[in-house]
């Protein structure tokens, strides 16, 4: 069966670079935000680059199984917010192991791994074995006393979830923004029992997408215009995308434009916190391992998650992008799905797109690149 839901691009707003003083990070200011991630190596640097972010306030962590790493690597975030958020027990549930598109057509897939969509992430080098054990960095982490299971408030995404939006709206007066760093298949799991939850959501800040770039299906060579957040669950993005959510779309148009560069990894080598020197041996490992060499790596690994982490502290910019409607490919077939194709029909989305970041020269001194590194070497 073809399944192809249509959305519009509307622009309502557009992000200014300002990196906010510390005058004015007080606790009242602070931004409340739940990071839904699937744990690959950058989507732990933008929950560590959150989670030191004074701007921002983490209440809370949903997990997925069906991205780049398995349920019990969720222990690498335990460990960095119990460290880092001493004593509050952060909570993080784990959501969804599985796709939509196969979950809804045969329920008894539900919780198994390895469906159509997740084989296109390799288990080895570079995959998900090398995430797990964030490239065998994980034990020189400060361990938390919780172990991942422990600190899983249950295994129910849609509750649990809900729970937490309120805690977070009655704690805080203020409704969470939620930072999205894969697949939607947990929010998009969370709105079909929720779906009046998406006035108590202040926006879904979403890294995901290929607009007018080729995509990054490395592991499906003959699909060449779908990113893999998009990919690996084109159903949910389908359901996310076309809510009455607030959404501001991160896409690789916008995170491939800043690559990293030998100027960055000499400032990064220069750090002195204890996670200044983390981040710089992962990043380390990460380029010596890539397939390719020095010239592969600069030119495919962006940082793409902690710029998400960026758009919602207000560094980059959106640009207006006006008469492009469009929707989402997902069919069953794995080299056509996850792609943008042209639509004539609107939808109901309160959607903003980033584009075009603010981009210095060289790059390395760009407000992103300037911002990621003195948060992170700060104590």
């Amino acid at each position: 069966m073809k399944i192809i839901i249509p959305f519009a691009f509307a622009v309502l707003g557009i992000f200014t670079s300002s990196i906010i003083a510390d005058g004015n990070n007080d606790k009242n200011s602070r931004i409340p935000v739940i990071i839904d991630t699937d744990g690959d190596s950058d989507d732990f640097l933008a929950i560590l680059y959150a989670l030191k972010s004074k701007e921002l306030d983490v209440r809370g962590v949903t997990y997925q199984g069906d991205g780049w790493s398995h349920a019990a690597s969720a222990q690498n975030i335990v460990d960095i917010i119990d460290d880092i958020y001493s004593g509050k027990n952060i909570p993080v549930i784990l959501g969804a192991d599985y796709s939509l598109y196969e979950s809804d057509r045969n329920p008894n897939t539900l919780g198994t791994p390895g469906c159509t969509y997740q084989k296109s992430v390799p288990e080895g080098a570079g995959g998900r074995r090398d995430t797990d054990l964030l490239y065998g960095l994980n034990r020189k982490l400060r361990l938390s006393n919780r172990l991942w299971y422990d600190a899983v408030k249950g295994f129910n995404i849609t509750q649990n979830l809900a729970d937490l939006i309120d805690s977070t709206i009655n704690q805080t007066g203020k409704k969470p923004t939620i930072i999205g760093t894969g697949p939607a298949t947990n929010i998009a799991t969370f709105l079909r029992a929720f779906p009046t939850y998406t006035t108590k959501i202040e926006r879904f800040v979403w890294l995901a997408g290929a607009l007018d770039v080729p995509g990054n299906l490395f592991s499906v060579p003959n699909n060449t215009r779908a990113e893999f957040n998009i990919y690996l669950d084109c159903v949910a993005a389908q359901e996310v995308l076309n809510s009455d959510l607030k959404i501001t779309l991160a896409p690789l148009d916008f995170t491939d434009q800043t690559p990293l560069n030998t100027s960055f990894f000499d400032k990064l080598s220069k750090l002195k916190s204890f996670y200044g020197k983390f981040v710089y041996q992962l990043l380390f490992i990460i380029r010596a391992t890539w397939f390719g060499g020095d010239p592969a790596f600069f030119s495919g690994y962006f940082l793409w998650d902690p710029k998400a982490v960026a758009i919602v502290k207000n560094i980059g910019v959106a640009k207006v992008v006006s008469n492009r409607t469009l929707a989402i490919t997902c069919t069953g077939d794995v080299n056509y799905d996850g792609q943008f194709v042209r639509s004539q029909l609107m939808t109901k989305a309160d959607l903003t797109i980033a584009l075009v970041p603010i981009i210095s020269n060289p790059v390395d001194n760009s407000p992103f690149f300037q911002d990621f590194l003195s948060v992170i070497d700060s104590d």
